[in-house]
Parts: structure tokens; sequence; C-alpha cells
């Protein structure tokens, strides 16, 4: 909310009281927190008086008097003969100071095309060659008029360096640097960068914290400011923590009637509205209007602000409940009142009314108040802004009432601008939480879009909603779908591009989840810096080739035969307001979107989510997760005591059929229908469904339904785009095995089969000529795994492996999950070392697999991870995708050590066959089940086998 009335506007996107910049000349009543640069000015020294200083400082006095005045002309022209009087000085400060002073009031006369060429005369001149102080102060001035117009690329250059000289002047963590940056911070919050903007203003607060002290008015002025960002972005919890802490300050510092602590009491009571917590958010909006009573006796919009915001909280309060057309009346004053309300007020105002005109069957009505919300969003903030993506989404909801064609290509236009800004947004977040207030915009578009598609207007929006899907899917940095497209092209052709079209593909993608997480180190910014240098490197080798990356995206249907479909699950959600809460889910939907090379995608409904899996699935599958099954000493038992071991665990394997017979009428009787015919099946997860047993799912006449039907996991759609290059094993390619892993003392506890197990899989790859690398005892070190895995074709790692959910821990979850190697002991903290026993998934995710056609872990709890908003899954299948790895067999829970090891060496034996890897995993399926792997017939060794490709 931004002060009216007595108070000029000083912020072209100003969204809440805190961001009150005392700029420009503009004349403010009251006292309120200064901004850097007049800060600065006030305490520096001035220039050394001579008698032209004296009579420029008395020319230049009277030039802004005439120009403020209303004489613009004559001031103007003042202005200009003090300045080139002053070019002419040494006193290099003094002149800064003067063009300072004229640039400023210039832009108090909205004049800010001439301030912009005084602006860059100032920096021709040579008082600014000599690298004065007063250079900081009129470059940040310089930088805020740039980005008040919205030219945010031109402004940013120019914060920098102007924070670079107050750092340079003053220190980095100086009152006037860290004002400094914080303008940029706001700049960049008001041009649509919120991710930027949010971790500047959170670096800001912090920094100011450690420097100045939690007592100084500047860490204060930051947390109010850090606090509208996060108001901004969707995060109204985490601004109340530092509107709270601000409000405390203040009212001990200036008194509770002072304009500063009005302001922030404002902004917390925007954040227990935007919270739902409507009783909290009337008595801070009473606080406001018993400050400002006081603060302004004489002005009625001070008071008359607070009463709005009351007005417009209890008519929020009514939820669905019909409004007076007094009251809608009241409303629409607000939203047509720009002199004495703020837009963020106006903006609520605007789109509360045009609910309710919607609700009494005045749709055009409401239209117009949602586009003018709209205009007013757009000029105060930007068209990419989550503010304006609110306000689009409910245009094109509403329109699907009167229009549905219409509302189809809202939906688009707004999936693909939201989708381009969250790319940029959430791969330079830097916070894991501000990832996800920035994602769950995505997610409301989603659900809302979602919804439309499966009701009224399905016939036109499913293929609409279905390429959305296949976009959010496959979110990375850069376009990962073409750059998998052209890599498939030039594999074999021209191996220098397709190496760095990998390259490329596979550091976007690190990059991606490295910014995702919030892990901003040092490495991070490695990987950032050998990102861009691989991205110019591909660019340069495309031009000189001829060849650009394909522009149009392509479907999963252009890769499929007649019997194939694939099956995109997708979860959508619909926050509330509060995420950090316990349950901060308002709402889930999963979706099933199916492709084919007959029809158009179809989209089916299949309810929420966390009713999908009952209690009987949740119970077997942690049966499974709890059962060790060893193989049966059979020739020491008698054939009555087989007999009664096969009926056991018949009865107990239909107990698990019956078990899951739920969830498969939940996840695929809908879609029947459309998969009639089709013997091939490509599953795309999402969230907790990569956790699923889909080789446990019955069919509708009572067997495995994947005994009737190949079923395929992908880690991503766009998999789809290389699913059947070097599907079968290559004869001769180079394998390499670990196992029979020392470990430390004390440390995990040895798996002797590990030994047998790789020593049977090497006599069957010698046997048909491939080249054998084996690593075990004490030699599976890190860096020894590194280099050996980059030559090989196929890699099996037979070791413990394990997985910590990361809600539980409070780490990442790419730091809860990885494999062990030699030498590692009992307790393990995450460290990027390669010395520590511990390949983490974070590691993994730097090295480079695109060599190997499959990697196998033939290790406990392997395949699992946890649910991410940027992708479907974070853990060791995410990390290894990265990396490149075309397959990765893993394990969704803990399996035993013999049954493991002949279950993987059938495996091989069935690649060796000729066999796919993905039938060959089938068929070892039904082997075990049929008693011919040794200790794998329960399901809890056969089902926890998982081949996720792509």
């Amino acid at each position: 909310m931004t002060i009216t009335g007595g108070f000029v506007r000083a912020r072209r996107a100003a969204a809440s009281l805190s961001i009150i910049i005392l700029t420009l000349g503009a004349t403010l009543t009251g006292t309120v927190d200064t901004a850097a640069a007049q800060d600065a000015r006030a305490k520096r020294a001035p220039a050394q008086g001579t008698g032209s200083t004296q009579a420029i400082a008395v020319q230049m006095k009277n030039a802004i008097a005439l120009t403020r005045g209303g004489k613009f002309d004559a001031g103007y022209a003042q202005l200009l003969t003090a300045l080139h009087a002053a070019d002419k000085l040494d006193d290099a400060q003094f002149v800064m100071e003067q063009y300072f002073d004229a640039t400023a009031t210039l832009r108090a006369v909205k004049r800010d095309d001439l301030a912009e060429k005084l602006f860059v005369r100032a920096f021709q001149g040579k008082a600014a060659a000599q690298s004065p102080p007063g250079n900081a102060d009129v470059l940040l001035m310089y930088a805020i008029l740039i980005s008040d117009h919205a030219r945010i690329a031109e402004a940013v250059p120019l914060y920098m360096k102007a924070i670079a000289a107050f750092n340079a002047y003053w220190g980095e963590g100086s009152e006037e640097s860290l004002i400094a940056s914080d303008k940029l911070a706001v700049a960049l919050s008001a041009n649509g960068s919120a991710a930027s903007a949010t971790n500047l203003g959170r670096h800001n607060f912090e920094l100011s914290e450690r420097t100045l002290g939690s007592d100084h008015r500047t860490t204060w002025k930051l947390a109010n400011n850090y606090a509208d960002m996060l108001r901004e972005i969707g995060a109204p919890a985490k601004a109340l923590e530092l509107d709270l802490f601000a409000i405390e300050k203040r009212a001990k510092h200036y008194g509770e009637n002072h304009l500063n602590t009005l302001v922030t009491v404002n902004n917390a009571g925007q954040d227990f509205l935007n919270l739902g917590r409507f009783d909290d958010a009337r008595r801070y909006f009473r606080r406001h209007r018993a400050i400002a009573t006081v603060l302004a006796p004489k002005d009625p919009s001070f008071a008359g602000q607070a009463d709005a915001w009351l007005f417009y909280t209890d008519m929020l309060a009514a939820g669905d409940a019909a409004m007076s057309q007094a009251d809608l009346e009241r409303l629409e004053a607000i939203v047509a009142n720009e002199e004495n309300f703020a837009d963020f007020l106006r903006i609520k105002a605007a789109v509360l009314a045009a609910g309710k005109r919607e609700q009494r069957g005045e749709r055009d009505a409401g239209m117009r108040l949602r586009e003018t919300a709209l205009a007013i969003s757009t000029r105060a903030f930007t068209a990419q802004h989550p503010l304006s993506f609110e306000i689009k989404l409910g245009i094109a909801t509403a329109l699907i009432a009167t229009d549905p064609n219409r509302a189809v290509r809202a939906f688009t236009a707004l999936d693909r601008e939201m989708f381009d800004w969250m790319k940029r947004e959430v791969g330079t977040s830097g916070d894991r939480a501000v990832a996800e207030a920035i994602r769950a915009h995505a997610d409301h578009l989603l659900f809302a879009f979602g919804h439309f598609a499966t009701g009224a207007g399905s016939p036109v929006a499913q293929p609409a909603f279905a390429a959305a899907v296949l976009r959010w899917k496959t979110l990375g940095g850069g376009d990962a779908t073409a750059l998998r497209q052209l890599e498939t092209q030039m594999a074999g052709k021209d191996e220098e591009t397709a190496a760095l079209l990998r390259a490329a593909l596979r550091l976007n993608g690190e990059k991606q989840e490295l910014f995702s997480s919030g892990n901003i180190d040092d490495w991070a910014r490695s990987v950032w810096q050998r990102q861009d240098a691989a991205e110019k490197a591909l660019g340069k080798r495309l031009d000189a080739i001829g060849v650009k990356l394909p522009q149009d995206p392509i479907r999963p249907s252009q890769l499929l035969a007649p019997d194939e479909a694939v099956i995109n699950y997708f979860i959508t959600r619909q926050w509330k307001a509060d995420r950090q809460s316990k349950q901060p889910l308002a709402a889930t939907v999963l979706y099933a979107i199916v492709e084919t090379t007959t029809s158009e995608p179809r989209v089916v409904d299949l309810g929420d989510p966390g009713r999908m899996v009952d209690t009987g699935v949740r119970t077997e599958i942690a049966r499974l997760r709890a059962t060790q099954a060893a193989a049966p000493d059979r020739d020491a038992k008698t054939a009555d005591d087989k007999a009664a071991d096969n009926k056991a665990h018949d009865d107990k394997a239909l107990d698990s059929k019956g078990r899951f017979q739920t969830l498969r009428a939940r996840l695929f009787a809908p879609l029947e229908p459309v998969l009639k015919d089709k013997t091939t099946l490509y599953v795309v997860p999402d969230g907790f469904l990569f956790a699923v047993p889909f080789s446990l799912l019955p069919s509708a006449d009572g067997g495995l339904l994947e005994d009737r039907t190949t079923i395929r996991m992908l880690t991503s759609p766009d998999a789809l785009i290389a699913i059947h290059a070097r599907e079968t094993l290559d004869r001769t390619g180079a394998m390499l095995l670990a196992g029979g892993i020392e470990y430390g003392q004390p440390g995990p506890m040895p798996l002797p089969g590990t030994k047998t197990e790789i020593e049977a899989i090497a006599k069957l790859a010698r046997a048909r000529g491939a080249p054998v690398e084996m690593l075990t005892g004490r030699g599976v070190s890190e860096a020894a795994l590194r280099e050996a895995i980059g030559k090989a074709r196929i890699a099996h790692l037979a070791t413990h492996g394990f997985y910590h959910d990361s809600t539980a821990f409070g780490l990442d979850t790419l730091w809860q999950s990885g494999i062990v190697l030699s030498g590692a002991g009992d307790s393990r903290w995450p460290l990027r070392d390669d010395k520590d026993g511990y390949l983490y998934a974070f590691e993994v995710m730097d090295w480079d697999l695109s060599g190997l056609d499959l990697l196998v872990l033939s290790a406990c709890e392997t395949g699992r991870g946890d649910e991410s908003f940027v992708s479907g899954l974070r853990g060791l299948p995410t990390a290894l995708g990265i990396a490149g790895a075309r397959r990765a067999l893993l394990t969704l829970w803990p399996v035993a050590d013999e049954g493991t090891a002949n279950f993987t060496v059938r495996f091989y034996e069935h690649l060796a066959e000729g066999l796919t890897y993905s039938d060959a995993l089938r068929q070892t399926r039904r082997d075990a089940r049929d008693g011919k792997v040794a200790g794998a017939r329960d399901a809890s060794v056969w089902a926890a086998f998982v081949l996720f490709e792509g």
C-alpha cells in the first residue's frame, strides 16, 4: 500500500506502505526512513567553498526554485547554465552534487526525459571520471529512473555500478550500500523478477542484521521490503514473521503514532488478510486507523485507507454471500479512486467486485472490472508479475461460462507466458521456499485449467491442457526437449555436436536442481558458469554447421506405434494461503493424459490422489519394505514342507493382488476405453506414483497387468524421444562391476553376496567377449568409480543404498539418498567429499553418465525420493537422469542380499539372449514368481525392481 493524499506516490510499482522511497525531490509530510543516497550525502563533508562553487550553488538553488515553482522554461535554462559552469571546476564531488540536485528536480516535476539526458551528460564529464563519492548517488538515481520506466535490463548494470561504488566508499555492509542494494531488489520485484528480487531482499536483510544489528533502522526497513517481496510472490506467512519483527522495533524506536510504525502495521494486516485470518487483519487495520488519526488529523486519506482495508476485509470474509448494491458500489469506488487508494488494494477490490458481479449474472460488468485490475497491475507492476498472472487466471476462468473457445486461448496464452517466466524464476530462485512459492502460481493455473479440460470445456480444452502438462513435466533451464530431439538426430552422425548437446542438456538440468533447491554456493555458481560455457560452445557449433534447435516441440503421439500409448500422470494442486501450515493443500487432483497415434490426447480426472492409495495398499507396501526375503534351503526340506511353503507364498501373493486391485481400478480402469488393444504402455508417474510398484497391479481377469501389457516407466515424457536408441545389450560394450565392498570399521553390514553377484555377471559378460572392469574390496572409492564409469556401456553397483525423507531430517533429498562405497563409516554427514565413502545423489548429479545404456544400482531404496514442485521426484532417479544415464534399474525398498544377487544375474542372462532391457526385467520377474530364481519368489524382491528410462 502507498500512502496518498498528502504524500506523493514515489514508486511506480509500489504495492505496500513499506516501499515508500523519499526520492527525487518529492516533498513528504512526516518523518520517514530516508533513502541511501540522501543519507550518505548528509554524512559526507561538503565540497570546499570557493567563489565559483558558492556562486554556482546559489544559481542552482534559484534554478530549482523556479523549476519547482512552475516556471519550468526559465528554471531549466538556469539549471543548464549552472551545470555548464560546474563542469569547468576541478571539484568533482561538488559537480556530481549539482547533477544530483538538478536531476532530482526534473524528476520531481515529471520530466524524466530531460533528467535522463543530464544523467548521461554527468557521466561523460571529467568529474565522474575522477570517481568521487557523489558518483554512487547519481548512478543510483539514474538506475531508479530507468527501472521506473520498466527498462529493467538497462537498469540492472547501473544499479550494480552504483552498489559497487557504495561498497568502495562505505563498505559492503554499510547503510548506504545496503539501501542501494535494496533499491535494486525493489526494482527487480516491480518488474516481475520475483526470485532474484527475493534472493536479494533476503541477502540484504540478513547482511544488515550482521553488520548493522537488529536494532538499526535500516535493518527494519529492509525487513519490510523483503516482506513485501514475499507477500507479492504469495508467501504471507514468511512475510508476517518479518513484519511483526519490524513493528516491534519501529514502535519501540519511533513510537506507536509514527508513519513508519503505521507502514508496517498495515503490511501485517495484509499478511493476515492473505492468510485468511480476518479477525487479526481487522485488528491491525484498526491499529492503522488509530495511528493515522493521530498522525494526520487534517488528512482524511490516512484514516480513509484504513477504513477501505477494513471494509474490503469484511467483504472478503463474507465469502459467497450475496453483496448489497451499496456495498458493491463502495467496493467499485475504491477501484476508481486512484488518488487516495493504493494500487494493491484497488486490484484486490476490483477482483472481488468482479466475482460479485458475475455471481449476479452481470458477466460483462465483471469482465470489465477484471480488465481494470489487469490494467492497474500491468502499469504498477508488469504484465509478467505474480499479481498480473492471478488476474489473467481469473479472466480465463470467467470466460469458461461465456466463451469456452476464448477461454482455451486465454488459458493457453497464460500457460505459455507463465512457463517462460517460471523457467527463469525457478531456475534462479536460490531458495526452495521461494521456488515453491513461485511454482504455486503455476499450480493454481494448472488446477483451474485441468478442471476446465475435464468439465464443460473438455472437447476444446483437453488438447491444450495436455500440451501444457507436457511442458510442465519437462520443466528445465533451456528447451530440454529440443536438446534431446536434436541429440537423437545427431548421435552416430556428428558425435562432436551430439556431445555438446548432451553436455548442455546435463548442465541445464543440474543448474535447475541446484538453484531450485536453494543450494547457492560456490559449487552452484561453478555449475552455472559451466552451463553458460556449454551453451555458448553449442551455439557456436550449431552456427558453424548451419543447424538450429527444433522450434516445434515433438508430441508423444508422433513417437508411438499403433499398439502403444503414453499415460502421463499429473497432479494438480490448489494451495492454501499458508503453505507453511501442516496441511497446506486445499485440494489436489490426479489426471491421466493418454496419448495414442489415432486420437487427440484424452484427459481423465482420476480424483484426489490422497485417496488413491488406500489403507490396504499402504499396508502392503509397508510389508514389502519391511520384508527381507531369503532363499529357502530347499534341499533340507521335505516335499510337504515345500508344498506348505508354496501354498503360503501363493496365499500371500493372492492377498497382495487383492490389496492392489483397488489401485488398479483407480489408476487404469477409467482409461481402458482408450487403451484397448494397446500392448505397450509408457507410464510417466508423478509425485507419490514413483513409489508405487506398477508390476504388482492386477489385471481385470485376476492375473498381473504386466503379464498382458508391457509397462515401461519413464522419468519424463520426452524420454520417448530416444526410447528405442540402444535398448538392447551391446554385446561387446564395456561393463563396470562393483561389489564385495569393504566398508569402514565400524560401518555398514557387509554384503558377501554382492561379490558372488558381480563375479557371475562378469562371467556372462566375458563369455560374449565384452571387456569387464571390476572394482571390489577397498578399491571402490568415489574417484575410482567416477573414472571407470565414463568408459562403460553398462555399470552395475552392488552395495547398500539409502534414502531418508527430507521432511523428517530437514535436509535436501539429494543429500538424503545415495549409495555406500569403500571405507564408509557408521555415521555420515552430507559433504561434497570424494573420500567419505558415501556417493550422494547431489554428487552423482554432476557426473557425466551419458555413455551408459544402463546403470544398475543393486541396492536398497535407490528408486525413492521426495515429491517435487519442479520435477516429479527428487532423489537418485532425478540425479541419474540429469547426469545422462539412459536407464537405471533401481529398487523401491530394502531387498535381500542373496535374492537380489540371483535376480540381477538372471536379468543379465535374458539380456544376453537379446531381449530389450525392459523385456528382460519383465521376464526376470516372471521367472522369480515361478520359483526359478532362488530367494526372489517373494514380491518383496522381484517387485522392488523398477527400470526408470530417460
